[in-house]
């Protein structure tokens, strides 16, 4: 297999229809599903405002409002906090402080952690953390928690221009995220206790949030930040046990243009994000290690818990790049699969027609190189990872 270096572009064009919510961007999508256990990936985010870069996990059954599922992990230098006073029942969230305990429920003591909206100032290099949980309750959409949590990264605007290792634990008992850590590169054997990092913030399950005494959302809606409503992502199975493997989603790392909205607020920012192929993002590598602990065992502190090897594993630093499922070595187009879906508010547009190939050192980047993206939907022949079906 040649060296190549792939490049998934951004396209800046405007939708021609409210109904699509942002113009056009790219996407991979992991063509396996995973569930309860550590994801990590190694990365370095798009800084231009206007653009979001992410590593997430997505499930949905239809068009939004249907059944929606996503634990996200989001890059959104340009989004402005006076928009969150539109919704002051939802706030967007500015968390300080060690917003995350290891020990009774994990949720923080209040001189530990402050939370307040966001309502001024730009995003800049604060970590985006959030879950979306919709269902369906006979037949009609039922909204659950989409508390959209900032915190300041550790390295500052260092994360749009070095990799960082990022990594969030998705268990029974909750959802932890870490902030940006010194980049590592990741491996597929299962991780040693002393190596698991302690998360900088957490969401519970609602009725965790709600008996808190010092953070019930009752007291400030503000507290909702720390919550999630754990039925679309903790199953049950018919004997009323969840089921061991939690919630099955898919590893997602896209790039996108959050500014131009049908109705809804900017995500991305006011502006939509010049087209510079400086200001992509790169990833470098991305792990999945499922939870081995028994969901019945399974306690607060993520880092207590056994975690197995990587069930999917891309090394893309190599000259031919590294794909692992369940340790067996695959190709980029069985692990990856490109997104040219068309989503409705609030994720846009991602398109594989912006999908470019170049020569350099391997990395998968997502950049904005065209202002006038390919027409149609053919194969990209010239793409040694995304030629193969």
């Amino acid at each position: 297999m040649k060296k190549t270096l792939i490049s998934l572009a951004i396209s800046c064009t405007l939708a021609s229809t409210t109904l699509v919510a942002q113009t056009a961007g790219v996407g991979v999508e992991a063509t396996v599903a995973t569930g309860y256990g550590l994801y990590a990936v190694t990365m370095r985010a798009s800084g231009v405002p206007g653009a979001i870069s992410s590593f997430y996990t997505y499930q949905q059954s239809g068009a939004f409002p249907s059944r929606w599922r996503e634990i996200d992990l989001e890059f959104t230098p340009g989004f402005l906090g006076n928009e969150s006073s539109k919704d002051p029942v939802h706030p967007h969230v500015l968390a300080q402080g060690k917003c995350y305990s290891n020990s009774g429920d994990n949720l923080p003591a209040k001189e530990a952690c402050t939370l307040q909206a966001f309502t001024t100032g730009a995003a800049g290099s604060n970590l985006s953390f959030n879950t979306y949980n919709q269902r369906a309750i006979d037949g009609e959409p039922y909204a659950h928690t989409n508390d959209q949590v900032f915190m300041a990264a550790n390295s500052g605007d260092a994360i749009f221009h070095q990799y960082h290792t990022y990594y969030f634990y998705y268990t029974p008992k909750g959802i932890y995220w870490t902030k940006d850590l010194p980049a590592q590169a990741l491996t597929p054997g299962a991780p040693l206790h002393t190596q698991l990092p302690q998360p900088d913030f957490v969401k519970k399950d609602v009725a965790v949030v709600e008996k808190n005494a010092t953070w019930n959302p009752a007291k400030n809606p503000i507290n909702q930040g720390f919550l999630y409503d754990n039925l679309p992502l903790a199953p049950k199975k018919s004997d009323g046990n969840l089921a061991e493997s939690g919630a099955l989603m898919n590893i997602s790392m896209n790039i996108w243009d959050g500014s131009n909205t049908g109705g809804s607020e900017p995500w991305g920012g006011p502006t939509s994000p010049a087209i510079n192929p400086d200001d992509n993002s790169g990833y470098q590598y991305v792990a999945y290690y499922p939870l081995t602990t028994p969901v019945s065992e399974v306690g607060n502190d993520p880092t207590q818990l056994t975690y197995g090897d990587a069930v999917v594993y891309s090394d893309f630093t190599t000259p031919q790049g590294k794909f692992l499922i369940n340790g067996k070595e695959t190709t980029f187009d069985s692990l990856w699969h490109v997104s040219n879906g068309v989503y409705l508010w609030p994720l846009g547009q991602l398109d594989e027609r912006n999908i470019t190939c170049g020569k350099g050192e391997l990395k998968l980047n997502m950049s904005q190189p065209y202002e006038k993206p390919r027409a149609n939907y053919e194969k990209l022949t010239n793409c040694a990872w995304l030629n193969q079906n």
